[in-house]
């Protein structure tokens, strides 16, 4: 049983770092377009007094989708913000306990915000943008996707048995 979940938590992890490493760099085209779509709106407001209607739109979506996507890589990676004074007090079982339950409510997050993000767009369908006129989807989609990220992001955390072995050795 223990080779399994081993084997299965390997196999995740390498499917979850090819999943980041293509996610950072997709951010990072993400990012780039929407500092181009803003200095292009200052250009042509403060410059030419007429600005393009349709740069604030995509610079939104582009903003939604490098955030949410950071969101699920800062999963991975706990980057992400934490309070972790109560988890000090605890003896060791029992901050690991915790840790368990936290990863358990994370990727239970990341289920919910897939199936409620893919409902929402199900519900959306047909409508578009008000500017460029795009498929709303286009920008209610990110919900699945970082959801599906978060989900397959906490479960490697979950099955990770060297985990606890390394916040033991830290102390």
């Amino acid at each position: 049983m223990l080779g399994r979940l081993s084997f299965i938590h390997a196999m995740l992890r390498r499917l979850n770092t090819a999943i980041t490493l293509l996610v950072k760099w997709v951010v990072v085209v993400l990012a780039l377009g929407m500092a181009f779509c803003i200095l292009f709106q200052i250009i042509m407001r403060y410059v030419f007094n007429n600005p393009p209607v349709w740069t604030e739109e995509l610079a939104l979506l582009l903003f939604s989708w490098s955030m949410l996507l950071m969101l699920a890589v800062g999963v991975r990676e706990a980057f992400h913000v934490r309070m972790d004074l109560f988890l000090a007090w605890l003896p060791k079982t029992g901050s690991q306990v915790i840790e368990r339950i936290i990863d358990f409510a994370i990727a239970a997050f990341g289920g919910f915000l897939a199936w409620s993000g893919a409902e929402y767009m199900e519900m959306m369908a047909g409508s578009t943008s008000a500017a460029i006129a795009y498929p709303i989807n286009v920008l209610y989609a990110v919900a699945p996707v970082c959801g599906v990220m978060v989900f397959l992001f906490s479960l490697e955390l979950l099955l990770d048995p060297k985990r606890f072995e390394r916040q033991e050795d830290a102390s």
